[in-house]
């Protein structure tokens, strides 16, 4: 698996059809997976390398994130996610991030406490310099920050 196909399922099965009729009793005004994805909030696990790296990456409408629809649009396929507080970044992995933190200038020491948007092959190299992705950790969404 991979990260894009990792996001179309979690948002795949969050707003499927099945799944929305059974919140119309909280909301009658959800009809469509893209109305909800506007009005539900939910988070990803943490993605976890095979050396322990791990990060957070969201794809929730309220996070720095953009499908091929747009920036913040539903769809089952993501081309920037949010990242934010990493643990575990080797000095290759930090310098490949940095650019796209939030606070990228030169006075920032801490990428480890920022948020930003990355394309998601970009974020696949960083885990390719971990050792690509532990699904069964990543899955198991036990990983603290």
């Amino acid at each position: 698996m991979d990260l894009l196909s990792f996001f179309k399922l979690i948002v795949g099965v969050i707003f499927q059809k099945r799944v929305i009729c059974y919140m119309k009793p909280y909301n009658e005004h959800v009809k469509t997976p893209s109305e909800a994805y506007q009005r539900i909030f939910f988070n990803c696990p943490r993605v976890v390398a095979m050396d322990g790296m791990s990060i957070s990456l969201q794809i929730h409408n309220g996070n720095y994130c953009m499908s091929d629809k747009g920036y913040r649009e539903y769809s089952l396929n993501w081309k920037e996610v949010e990242f934010g507080f990493p643990n575990g970044l080797n000095q290759e992995s930090e310098a490949i991030l940095a650019p796209y933190g939030e606070c990228n200038d030169e006075s920032d020491t801490k990428l480890t406490s920022d948020v930003g948007r990355i394309p998601i092959s970009v974020m696949e190299e960083v885990f390719k310099l971990h050792g690509g992705i532990d699904w069964e950790k990543t899955i198991d969404g036990v990983e603290k920050m």
